[in-house]
């Protein structure tokens, strides 16, 4: 899940942590320069940022995930042959 972090400044070790008290085996990337983080992690995007949140950081989910395309099935647009 890839999240964006206002004022990130470098602070992804201490981000981190305070994921890898929810989940730890989290997995955190950062790009400091972007302000983004990658987390691999079993939590949901919004324990993320209420965690980060609850930590003095303004974060917000960059990427939904897409959904599995089934055809003729709920999915389907239609659109495929």
């Amino acid at each position: 899940m890839l999240f964006e972090v206002k004022d990130l400044a470098g602070d992804t070790a201490a981000i981190a942590a305070i994921l890898r008290g929810l989940d730890a085996n989290a997995k955190v990337s950062g790009d400091a320069a972007a302000g983004q983080i990658d987390v691999a992690a079993q939590l949901t995007s919004g324990q993320v940022i209420a965690a980060l949140q609850a930590a003095g950081y303004r974060a917000s989910r960059v990427s939904e995930p897409q959904q599995i395309h089934v055809s003729g099935g709920s999915t389907c647009c239609g659109s495929c042959s």
